[in-house]
């Protein structure tokens, strides 16, 4: 829900949190990066393209620390 609700009112340093957290709790890439572009339609491309930025990002950053 965080997730959706930071993409939807363009929270982009929140939501990069919340994608970490999501992770961590067992949400794959695959799984976040799928229910942000099914919000396309409910909140408009520009805030799901800059969420998916975000959370590639957070997923590399991710990647790297492991």
């Amino acid at each position: 829900i965080c997730v959706i609700s930071d993409t939807a009112t363009g929270r982009t340093p929140e939501l990069k949190l919340h994608v970490r957290f999501a992770r961590n709790q067992g949400w794959t890439e695959d799984e976040l990066a799928e229910a942000l572009i099914h919000l396309v339609g409910y909140v408009g491309a520009p805030l799901v393209r800059e969420a998916l930025l975000t959370a590639k990002e957070v997923f590399e950053e991710m990647r790297a620390e492991a």
